[in-house]
Formats: structure tokens, C-alpha cells, sequence
């Protein structure tokens, strides 16, 4: 086992390693996923000649150029930020201090630790799935709905 799979089991432990396995493939895939819209769709996006964004990109994203703010703003933005909220708190409370208890906190957010909360916090991947998808609806480029799926 390499070290840093070897920290990332360590933070985790004892999660079952079919568990830790997925969720390591999730957490590289949204950086993968938000680090390419981030810096590179947006961007290019912004930046693209308005002689090519009223050919291509005007009946996508209307008769004027967004900016980055805009598109992180919208119904895609949005929903995806609010993924990445959830999954950091259910996968935060899945760490053994929070999980077994080894952090404590002041009275009102005691209840923050805890196999209680480690099981409750799963509970949101069901806001996830939901707001995934709303984030796959609102497609931009893609207008048959049976493709945006």
C-alpha cells in the first residue's frame, strides 16, 4: 500500500476498504469534474471571440457573453456547490474522531459526533442524488432530454 493511501485508510480506518475505495474514487472525480469547468470550460467560454459565441454558444447561453460569476450562479452551479457541501459533511462525519467520538465539542454541538451522526449524515447523499439530478437536467449544449441523461 502506498503512503498516501496508507494516511487516507489511517484517517478512514477501519472503514471497510471497499467503502474507503468508493469513496476516494468519488472525491477524485469531483475535482476532476468541478476542477474542469472551473478553470477550463469558464474560462474558455469568457474568453471566446464574439464572432464564434454568436455562432455556436448564443442559443445556449443567450444574445449576451456570460461571465464566470453567471455561470456558477446558475441552476448547474448551484447544485453542483450544494453536492460538494453535503458530500464534504457526510464524509467529514465519517472519519473515526467524529464517528467514535475523539472530538469533543461544546454542549449544543456535541451532537455532532457520534455513530448517530455518521449515519444520519449519510442520509443526505439522498439530497445528493436529487440535486444530481437537477445538475444533469439543466445541461448546457444538449437540447433532446432523453440525452442529457
Amino acid at each position: 500500500m502506498s503512503l498516501s493511501l496508507s494516511l487516507i485508510y489511517f484517517y478512514f480506518s477501519p472503514l471497510p476498504l471497499p467503502v474507503l475505495t468508493i469513496a476516494v474514487a468519488i472525491v477524485i472525480g469531483v475535482i476532476l469534474h468541478a476542477g474542469n469547468h472551473l478553470a477550463c470550460d469558464f474560462p474558455r467560454l469568457i474568453n471566446e471571440s464574439d464572432d464564434t459565441y454568436d455562432h455556436y454558444l448564443k442559443d445556449d447561453f443567450g444574445s449576451h457573453k456570460p461571465n464566470y460569476i453567471n455561470l456558477v450562479r446558475g441552476i448547474e452551479g448551484v447544485t453542483g456547490i450544494l453536492m460538494v457541501i453535503c458530500m464534504t459533511i457526510a464524509f467529514t462525519l465519517a472519519t473515526r474522531w467524529f464517528r467514535w467520538s475523539l472530538i469533543k465539542l461544546p454542549k449544543p454541538l456535541d451532537r455532532l459526533t457520534g455513530f448517530n451522526a455518521f449515519w444520519y449524515s449519510h442520509h443526505l447523499f439522498v439530497v445528493v442524488y436529487i440535486l444530481l439530478i437537477i445538475h444533469g437536467m439543466y445541461l448546457y449544449m444538449v437540447h433532446i432530454w432523453y440525452l442529457k441523461m
